[in-house]
């Protein structure tokens, strides 16, 4: 698959396809008919329970969740939060949702309480999904940020007076045998989910996504094997929502498991369940290979596994390669707003990030936002077949994020060569990405600014010992006399302070530096661009 390009348009195109399955049916009536094809074949593997799920189950469920929610009420076009990991139930709560026509949130379930309240007050859900572990901070978020409030569910045992068991939603109700689900009108403009997009001035916006995309969304290729798939990621991730789709509409078992990641945890799974088709971000990867047992390990499994979220050193991939015997690696490029934009194995020029995926269009455009030729850099606009819906209750934002003739302004610098391939060199915005969380420079610098003896600062991402990621660091200015007064204020202050306030993905990892003073605009902005040079050159 290679992109190619129209040079009167000045437009690259990748591979143009007819989706297999029909985007105007709507998610939850497609999903019903593929588990009823074949009942007895298993869908879904609990690993840390050992419990498979076969397509016949998990098709019950969906309809209970959904029959159940009909009967409290809930309509289409209502919200949902959903802030759970993985977990055997929230595959029949989410589709369940969405055969009803509901919108779903999923959220990070180690989220502190002011990022649930933010996205919570957006969508005002009336119906809120959280795991035991956190059903605390959640029920807090609720109360604060929802107006009318919201039914609380657990992904466990109730709480009174706290919160009610997802187990009510999976008990027999009439009319489950004889369901039918209904036509909820234009998929592709129905609304299905509305995921976190962190932007360049702080907290994340909602990115709108519709039924038709979620079922023309081809990532995991069904080209070499059925077989299981993996990764670690939640529905918070859209790598989570689109492995769940793919062994959904493919009737492909999905292994899943609530446990972190771990190597040893990793190459267990791989060779228990012979896993053929895995996703982890590269700063999984980096850890696996410098793990002792991975060099002995069972991979012929594998077929392909796909490495994205963040920077992909070539060197991983090709050092990964040598260790799947009947497999390849791929790369993937992304954004929330388009879904996968590029694929790449390792046969593709070192430092890209591969040809265009099925159904993606790109221009490169210049600062006057005119586009450009082959093999010049500018900012990639992008457009899917299936477009994102906007940003929720943002109507401002969603017109400066598209073009004329509505393509999605990536904010990244890049190029495509003769060849077709993509190269991603920079970014326009300037959100960190740590382990495929995305970090907002701006959030930090607001909690590190209030500090006592902080004239200003700039928090930046720094590449990772082994270039798998971007960790965020702050580089301040102190105020004449630090620390307001005797002790001047050092780096572990500023680290300890941001600590007590931010989830563990934020986290100051790369560290504080100090200047004595940044480069200005003549306006009076920080250059952070120059910053980052800045500290670059000194180490």
């Amino acid at each position: 698959m290679q992109s190619h390009y129209n040079p009167t348009e000045q437009t690259w195109y990748g591979e143009c396809l007819p989706s297999v399955l029909n985007p105007a049916a709507g998610i939850g009536r497609i999903v019903l008919d593929v588990l009823a094809r074949s009942p007895d074949r298993v869908i879904q593997i609990n690993a840390d329970t050992g419990r498979q799920t076969t397509c016949g189950e998990m098709r019950r469920r969906i309809i209970r969740v959904a029959l159940h929610l009909r009967r409290l009420g809930y309509r289409r076009g209502d919200f949902v939060s959903l802030a759970c990991g993985n977990g055997e139930q929230v595959v029949p709560v989410l589709i369940g949702c969405w055969v009803l026509g509901l919108a779903v949130n999923p959220l990070a379930p180690v989220f502190e309480k002011a990022d649930f309240v933010h996205m919570m007050k957006q969508t005002q859900s009336g119906l809120v999904f959280c795991d035991p572990a956190n059903a605390g901070v959640v029920r807090e978020a609720v109360h604060e940020a929802i107006t009318h409030g919201a039914q609380l569910f657990a992904m466990g045992p109730a709480a009174e007076g706290v919160h009610r068991s997802v187990d009510e939603l999976l008990e027999p109700i009439d009319g489950e045998e004889c369901f039918r689900a209904e036509y909820l009108g234009d998929a592709s403009k129905l609304l299905a989910m509305v995921l976190c997009s962190s932007g360049t001035t702080g907290l994340p916006k909602g990115v709108c996504l519709s039924h038709a995309h979620f079922v023309d969304g081809m990532v995991f290729s069904t080209d070499a094997s059925d077989g299981p798939i993996f990764n670690f990621s939640s529905l918070f991730w859209a790598t989570g929502i689109f492995a769940v789709m793919t062994s959904l509409l493919h009737s492909r078992p999905r292994v899943l498991t609530s446990k972190p990641y771990q190597p040893d945890l990793l190459l267990n799974l791989i060779e228990t369940y012979r896993i053929e088709n895995l996703f982890t971000p590269p700063s999984y990867v980096s850890t696996l290979l410098a793990h002792p047992r991975t060099a002995r390990a069972d991979l012929s499994s594998v077929r392909q596994w796909q490495l994205g979220g963040s920077r992909v050193p070539t060197e991983m991939t090709l050092r990964l390669q040598k260790l799947l015997p009947q497999g390849h690696t791929r790369s993937i490029y992304g954004s929330s707003e388009i879904g996968f934009i590029t694929r790449n194995d390792v046969t593709v020029q070192p430092g890209s990030v591969g040809p265009l995926t099925t159904n993606v269009q790109c221009r490169v455009m210049d600062e006057d936002g005119q586009p450009v030729g082959v093999g010049v850099a500018g900012e990639l606009v992008l457009r899917h077949r299936y477009m994102f819906l906007g940003y929720l209750h943002n109507p401002e934002a969603t017109a400066n994020a598209l073009t004329e003739d509505g393509f999605f302004r990536s904010g990244d610098i890049g190029y495509i060569d003769a060849d077709g391939s993509l190269y991603v060199v920079d970014r326009i915005k300037d959100i960190i990405k740590y382990n495929n969380y995305q970090v907002s420079p701006s959030d930090l610098e607001c909690i590190i600014q209030r500090m006592d003896g902080v004239k200003q600062v700039c928090v930046i991402g720094v590449p990772a010992p082994d270039g798998s990621s971007d960790l965020p660091m702050a580089v301040v200015e102190r105020k004449v006399g630090g620390g307001g007064g005797a002790t001047p204020l050092r780096e572990e202050d500023i680290v300890r302070h941001v600590e007590g306030q931010v989830a563990d993905f934020k986290r100051l990892r790369g560290g504080v530096r100090f200047v004595d003073s940044f480069p200005m605009t003549p306006s009076g902005k920080i250059l952070r661009r120059a910053v980052k040079q800045v500290i670059k050159e000194v180490k």
